[in-house]
């Protein structure tokens, strides 16, 4: 199946758009090949405007920054490769810091993947269980859980093809990460482990399952976004870049 860019730039939007509004402070604007949203949370990559097309204006961008903006939240600008050059410097006049590309990865078929480490135990979390994902997450990632714990909330767990894991060794939490199935499309958000238990391929573990799930759900390929320091990882497993998002953060 050939997948395009505008496929999962579409993907990415349209997944935002589900999980923002699950959230009781969260909001949602679709215009004009963007859409501009705030998840409540103090963290810059989960609030802001995210353009799906090539066609977002100068002025489109502006009103959603400066309505994202009155929430007094952090938040970012992702912009796809082909957008107007001008919005780079909408950005930089708002005083908004460049941040490395974003690597947008697509997985295009199902594939078999080596068994779980010895040892490793994979868990599919209950919609009441995100606070094991919270944890988790926010050791992974070297942050707050009070970051994590309002995207796991029941109301977004309980959405129809959204799936959490932790992966655990002798009882203990050592990975975790979420699957979201929409539509024929599966989406890896949150991959995270703690710094003591890398290396020993249970990051790679929990992204197995959860594409398996994801295509025995219905998916029909995969997307995630990462930085360079993730991509070599999802290369392994057969995801390829085919774009990368300038994005930039306040």
């Amino acid at each position: 199946m050939a997948i395009g860019a505008d496929d999962v730039a579409r993907a990415i939007i349209d997944n935002w758009e589900r999980i923002l509004t699950a959230l009781p402070s969260g909001w949602v604007v679709r215009e004009h090949g963007a859409l501009a949203g705030v998840t409540g949370i103090p963290v810059a990559m989960n609030n802001g405007v995210w353009a799906d097309g090539l066609d977002l204006t100068v002025s489109v961008a502006t009103t959603l920054l400066d309505r994202v903006a009155e929430t007094g939240l952090p938040h970012c600008l992702q912009l796809r490769p082909g957008c107007e050059p001008a919005l780079s410097e909408v950005a930089t006049e708002r005083g908004m810091r460049g941040e490395p590309d974003l690597s947008l990865m697509v997985l295009d078929e199902r594939r078999t993947y080596d068994p779980p480490p010895p040892g490793l135990v994979i868990r599919e979390l209950t919609p009441d269980g995100g606070e094991e994902h919270a944890i988790v997450a926010a050791a992974g990632f070297e942050a707050p859980a009070e970051d994590y714990r309002p995207l796991v909330t029941p109301a977004v767990l309980g959405l129809s093809g959204v799936r959490c894991y932790v992966g655990e060794v002798d009882g203990r939490p050592v990975t975790t990460g979420i699957g979201v199935t929409f539509g024929d499309a599966l989406a890896m958000f949150n991959v995270a482990t703690p710094p003591a238990h890398r290396r020993r391929g249970y990051g790679t573990a929990v992204t197995a399952r959860a594409l398996e799930d994801g295509f025995s759900g219905g998916a029909r390929w995969a997307w995630l976004q990462t930085s360079d320091d993730g991509r070599p990882v999802y290369e392994r497993m057969g995801f390829v870049t085919i774009e990368s998002w300038s994005c930039w953060t306040i």
